[in-house]
């Protein structure tokens, strides 16, 4: 299976490992690491139009390529955010518990799509109001809340975090009118029988590539020196050619050369060791 690595990013080599083998991939869990394909297109936007009339039309973000609700380009009509075309409703709206918990039941409500089934878990990370005018003219023009933007923070599955995940909802007077983000349904293999120690040791030694601004190219040999802290326990999604496989691996950031920059983020399976995909930051 080839991955697809960011851009300017060429690997030129890997150091491979292999960990315990207590148990096989196959005695653990025959649906580790889950995957999750795309939709066939006319199926995606028969699973849209579906999606839109469940919410009464109030609703203006589409689904993603895999008929979820985490934000692509996949439905922008003319690569155009529909939600740029929405009417905004010219209606002061202050802030109370109740638009809270509608987000909550929209996301509940909306399970298939935006992967939440215990609004119990869903904890609110940052609520912002988004201000504009309900008199628009004259010598007195305001400047009120006219719509709610409420971030849930990311998804966990025992006690891990599911990266990527955090969820946006944006309420106005009539209610839920986007959703961006979703959760997923993850497979846990349990016991980690690659330690963060083996992980940081198939980072040393890897070359990597960057651009700068100008578009010069720059090669860097990964060191002990270039690890920043303690590798992280994540489940990530990896994108792999059939579409999307969700695997509980460590995250290791790495510097770049001379600086304080984090450049990279790395990504090893804490079941066999495998790089899994690098991100270029």
């Amino acid at each position: 299976m080839i991955r697809k690595y960011s851009a300017y990013l060429i690997i030129l080599f890997l150091l491979s490992f292999t960990g315990c083998e207590s148990l096989s991939l196959e005695e653990k869990s025959e649906e580790y690491p889950v995957l999750i394909e795309k939709v066939d297109s006319e199926v995606l936007k028969s699973l849209n139009e579906q999606y839109h009339q469940n919410n009464n039309g109030l609703i203006c973000s589409p689904l993603n390529e895999y008929a979820l609700t985490g934000y692509s380009r996949a439905l922008f009509p003319n690569d155009v955010n529909p939600c740029l075309s929405r009417t905004e409703l010219k209606k002061e709206v202050q802030f109370d518990n109740s638009f809270l918990e509608a987000a909550k039941q929209s996301l509940l409500k909306n399970s298939e799509f935006t992967g939440v089934i215990e609004i119990e878990e869903l904890v609110a990370s940052e609520i912002i109001p988004l201000e504009g005018c309900t008199i628009c003219e004259g010598p007195d023009i305001n400047n009120v809340p006219l719509q709610w933007k409420l971030q849930f923070a990311a998804q966990k599955i025992n006690g891990i975090e599911v990266s990527s995940t955090e969820i946006v909802v944006y309420l106005d007077a009539n209610g839920v009118n986007r959703i961006w983000g979703n959760w997923y349904k993850p497979v846990d293999p349990g016991f980690i029988e690659f330690g963060s120690n083996q992980a940081q040791e198939v980072v040393i030694g890897l070359k990597l590539r960057f651009a700068n601004e100008r578009n010069q190219i720059f090669e860097q040999v990964i060191t002990k020196e270039h690890i920043v802290g303690d590798p992280e326990l994540r489940f990530s999604t990896i994108n792999v050619d059939e579409g999307l496989e969700i695997h509980k691996n460590w995250e290791i950031s790495l510097l770049q050369e001379n600086s304080e920059r984090i450049r990279w983020k790395v990504f090893i399976s804490t079941v066999t060791g495998e790089l899994l995909d690098i991100t270029l930051l």
